[in-house]
């Protein structure tokens, strides 16, 4: 749920809390976080039934990793993170006597689906863009 206040956010998440009772379910404040998308610091005390909501400053959502100050940087290295294990669960293949384009195929289905998932919602930078290209190189 998206508010531009916190008190915005707060009626947002009663209105849950009402319709979720009325259908015998609840909310679970252990799995329910909150985080403020700025570069602006401010407090932030949400509840649910009389619990305080933790706040924190990055979570996974949908395999992309989503921070508190809207940057890339941290998922570009994740990403790539994940590419260079995939690489290495992978490079028995790519050692082996295969064509070159065959090993082309293999790494742009195997290892770069992995690094650049996610990647059409990111916001480059050169440090981005610098560490994006010595993956590549390195692969």
């Amino acid at each position: 749920m998206v508010s531009h206040t916190v008190r915005g956010l707060q009626v947002i998440i009663n209105g849950l809390q009402d319709t979720s009772e009325k259908y015998n379910m609840r909310i679970n404040t252990k799995k329910t976080k909150i985080m403020r998308m700025s570069t602006v610091e401010g407090t932030m005390k949400i509840t649910v039934n009389g619990q305080n909501v933790e706040r924190v400053k990055q979570f996974c959502y949908f395999g992309s990793l989503v921070t508190e100050d809207c940057r890339s940087c941290h998922d570009v290295r994740r990403r790539i993170a994940l590419g260079k294990e995939a690489f290495n669960k992978k490079s028995d293949l790519t050692r082996g006597s295969l064509s070159l384009h065959l090993k082309k195929r293999m790494v742009k289905e195997f290892i770069w689906s992995v690094a650049l998932y996610g990647s059409e919602t990111w916001t480059l930078q050169k440090e981005d863009i610098r560490r994006l290209e010595a993956f590549e190189i390195w692969i």
